[in-house]
């Protein structure tokens, strides 16, 4: 037997570890679900949020979710209270933020070495022409599309005139 091979006893240990935090994650959910007063939260609904949860962490192992404080730093604010300058540039529509429970955070992929990069603010002008929020922006940047040939628009951050001519293109399709 290969050393490295697991024992029964090690696999029965792995699926009890594994039945424990299921156990664990179902009533955290449960919670969650009596806090919002749901009544009827279907499984399509539990589906979406994990996903939805699940492209948040591959967003954050991939390019890091910044508090404001953070996304402030990128943006060598010099001010006192920092985080405000996060907050400021979301509001006049320069950057994007996503919610994580209480948290506003900004993915990292909106900031270039001289600060936010320049595109985020057009890319939300052409959102908001179509009536896209900044979680429909975000999780378009993260989704391949055939108008790239099966890449991400994040993939192409770097060709601003690229991304946005996508973007219109993308956004402005009715079915």
């Amino acid at each position: 037997m290969h050393p490295d091979a697991a024992t029964p006893e090690d696999m029965a240990m792995a699926v009890a570890s594994d039945l424990a935090q299921t156990r664990r994650n179902v009533a955290a959910l449960g919670t969650a679900i009596r806090a919002a007063h749901l009544t009827a939260a279907s499984p399509a609904l539990a589906r979406a949020v994990q996903a939805q949860q699940n492209l948040y962490d591959r967003i954050d192992a991939e390019f890091g979710l910044l508090t404001s404080a953070q996304a402030a730093d990128r943006m060598s604010s010099r001010a006192v209270a920092r985080r405000n300058a996060a907050t400021a540039a979301r509001r006049e529509g320069r950057l994007l933020a996503l919610r994580r429970g209480k948290y506003l955070l900004y993915p990292a992929f909106q900031f270039g070495s001289a600060g936010i990069l320049p595109l985020i603010a057009a890319l939300r002008d052409i959102g908001d022409q179509h009536g896209w929020d900044e979680a429909s922006l975000i999780e378009w940047m993260m989704a391949p599309t055939t108008y790239l040939g099966g890449d991400r628009p994040v993939d192409i951050i770097d060709d601003a005139d690229q991304l946005l001519a996508v973007a219109t293109e993308a956004f402005g399709v009715s079915w």
